[in-house]
């Protein structure tokens, strides 16, 4: 059931963003249509993809980057270039095209509006499965020259995946627990390589695992981290239970 709500909740998104290009597609085929003296339709076309650049305001919104145009850079340039030599007709030739580029900034900033909420559903970020979809190649790495030799449980990790309890981090705890009277402890002693997030984000995380193999840091490079424990412990050969 998950698996076809996901399927549909990607197709929907791919659907939006390839209707954005259509949509400008459709407008600009009016334009050209309508304009009596119309250039070359790669040449407008390529005015058009030079109309795109712009300077952009960005924010936040749901750990997700939005940028908004302000100033359009590229029809600036166009119409400096075009105007060159008091050639002003051949910027009136191409200035719609040119302000279709621009205004198609919008057309794209309304498209990642309407992406957001389904990428929340896509990718929900207090899903352990959203950064760790596949396991198959998963593997270890010691993040301190005194970590114990140990090996991952890919069945038992698999297993738990959906099991997974989410916890405050105790970033404090954490902080005075490293520093012993015999030393350094490191909390979270080993990293977990080669998994493979959900397609479609760009997720790139780092997960790390604690010394009892029963707790996962993962830190996306989008959003923020998430502590999760588990049942039973993931590593195996030299780590005590709790």
């Amino acid at each position: 059931m998950n698996g076809m709500l996901d399927k549909y909740l990607y197709t929907s998104y791919l659907i939006l963003i390839v209707f954005s290009y259509v949509l400008i597609g459709i407008i600009f085929y009016i334009v050209y249509k309508k304009q009596e003296d119309a250039p070359k339709v790669w040449k407008a076309l390529f005015v058009l993809l030079m109309g795109i650049f712009s300077f952009s305001l960005t924010f936040n919104l749901s750990d997700k980057v939005i940028g908004v145009p302000i100033l359009p850079l590229g029809v600036a340039l166009l119409s400096w270039f075009l105007r060159r030599n008091g050639n002003e007709e051949r910027w009136q030739r191409f200035r719609r095209f040119a302000w279709l580029g621009f205004f198609s900034n919008f057309i794209f900033l309304a498209t990642s509006f309407l992406n957001t909420p389904l990428e929340a559903l896509m990718f929900p970020k207090n899903e352990p499965s959203t950064y760790i979809m596949d396991v198959e190649k998963a593997s270890l790495m010691a993040t301190h020259p005194n970590t114990k030799e140990v090996t991952l449980n890919k069945e038992g990790l698999q297993r738990q995946m959906n099991k997974m309890k989410q916890k405050k981090i105790e970033s404090e705890s954490w902080y005075y627990g490293i520093k012993e009277e015999s030393g350094y402890k490191e909390i979270f002693p080993y990293i977990l390589t080669g998994t493979v997030p959900k397609k479609g984000r760009g997720l790139e995380t780092l997960i790390f695992i604690e010394e009892d193999g029963k707790g996962l840091l993962i830190t996306p490079n989008k959003g923020r981290q998430s502590y999760y424990r588990l049942d039973e412990s993931i590593l195996t050969g030299g780590v005590e239970g709790d």
